[in-house]
C-alpha cells in the first residue's frame, strides 16, 4: 500500500488499476475494507495470491476476504480448544502445589518448594516467580475480584487453586517450569508425556492462544521451535500419516512447528471428546474454504499450514 493515506474508493482503484486484483462487487470490496481495513485485510492475507507484488491471474478480491473469514473462524475454535487446555492444565499443577505444600501462599510459595535457580541471565528466577504471584494477588484484590477478595475478607490467605485462576496461562507455564522435577513429572503423567514434552507444548499453545487474543494471522503461523518429535506416541503421529523426516536436521518435514503441530499437540493434551469436537470444526471450516476458492490456491493453504492430504486421518 502506498505510504500516504487512501479513502475506500482510492483503495479499490489502486489494488484494481495498480496491483491487477479483479473484483466480482466492488461495493462488497468496499464494506469489508471499511470494517476491516486495508492492512488486516491485504497486507495480512493477500500472500498466497501474489508472485513479484503481483496478483496472479484470475484473482479476486473475494478470495481474499475468504480467507480471512476461513482464518478469522479459524482462530475462534483454536481458542476454544487452548482455554480447554489451559484449564486441565491450570488444575493439574494446582492439585500438585496444593496436595503437596498446602493452601496458605505463605507455606506454598517457600524456596525450598521449587528447583533452585540456575543462575541464567534471562532465567524466572523463584524471586520473579514469587513477586509476580503476589502482585497479581494484590492487584485482583485491589479490583475487588469476587473470589479473591472472598479469601481475602474471610480467610487473609489466597490457596493455589485461586491463585492460579488469575494468571496467565504463560504466567501458569513458568510455574510449571519451576516445579522440581518429581513434580512436573506428577504433572505431565497425565498426558503420559515426559515432563519437557509437556512445556514445550503448553509453551507453543501460549504462543498460539496469544496470536488468536490480538487477532494476528494463524494458518501460517511458524513457531521459532520446533516441538519436541521423538518419543513413541507422538512418532506414532507423523508416521500414521506418512510425514517424512528431513535427513539433515532429524525434524519432520511437516508438523514441526506450522499448524499441524498445533493440531498434534491438540491431539496429545485435549480430551478424546474436546479433540473431536475441534476436528470436527476444522474439517468443516477447510470444506468450506474448499469450495470458495481454485485448487491451486487452496492447495497451498494447506502446504502453508503443513497439512498432507491424509491430515484428516489423524482422527
Amino acid at each position: 500500500m502506498h505510504k500516504h493515506y487512501m479513502t475506500i474508493d482510492e483503495q479499490v482503484n489502486f489494488l484494481k488499476n495498480e496491483k491487477k486484483l479483479k473484483f466480482k462487487s466492488e461495493k462488497l470490496a468496499k464494506r469489508v475494507l471499511q470494517e476491516v481495513g486495508y492492512y488486516k485485510l491485504i497486507n495480512a492475507y493477500k500472500i498466497p495470491f501474489i508472485i513479484n507484488n503481483q496478483y496472479l491471474d484470475n484473482v479476486y478480491f473475494e478470495d481474499i476476504y475468504n480467507l480471512y473469514k476461513f482464518d478469522t473462524e479459524l482462530k475462534t475454535i483454536v481458542f476454544e480448544a487452548a482455554t480447554n487446555i489451559e484449564i486441565n492444565f491450570k488444575s493439574l499443577l494446582s492439585e500438585v502445589i496444593s496436595s503437596q505444600y498446602g493452601i496458605k501462599e505463605k507455606i506454598y510459595l517457600k524456596k525450598e518448594n521449587f528447583a533452585p535457580d540456575t543462575g541464567k541471565a534471562d532465567e524466572y528466577t523463584f524471586a520473579k516467580m514469587k513477586k509476580h504471584i503476589k502482585d497479581s494477588i494484590k492487584k485482583q484484590v485491589d479490583n475487588m475480584q469476587p473470589a479473591v477478595k472472598w479469601y481475602n475478607d474471610n480467610y487473609k490467605y489466597f490457596p493455589f487453586w485461586v491463585v492460579v485462576n488469575i494468571l496467565t496461562i504463560g504466567s501458569a507455564s513458568r510455574i510449571y517450569g519451576k516445579l522440581k522435577d518429581s513434580d512436573k513429572i506428577t504433572v505431565a503423567k497425565n498426558y503420559k508425556l515426559p515432563y519437557d514434552y509437556l512445556g514445550s507444548y503448553i509453551r507453543h499453545i501460549n504462543l498460539v492462544r496469544n496470536i488468536c487474543a490480538h487477532n494476528d494471522v494463524l494458518y501460517r503461523y511458524k513457531s521459532i521451535n520446533s516441538i519436541p518429535q521423538k518419543i513413541k506416541n507422538v512418532k506414532d503421529i507423523y508416521e500414521e500419516l506418512g510425514i517424512l523426516k528431513n535427513p539433515k536436521t532429524g525434524r519432520y518435514f511437516k508438523g514441526s512447528n506450522d499448524f499441524l503441530a498445533t493440531i498434534i499437540i491438540f491431539k496429545l493434551l485435549l480430551s478424546k471428546e474436546n479433540f473431536n469436537l475441534f476436528y470436527t470444526k476444522f474439517k468443516g471450516l477447510l470444506s468450506k474454504l474448499k469450495k470458495t476458492l481454485s485448487p491451486i490456491f487452496y492447495e497451498k493453504i494447506l502446504d502453508e499450514m503443513g497439512l498432507p492430504e491424509n491430515w484428516f486421518e489423524i482422527k
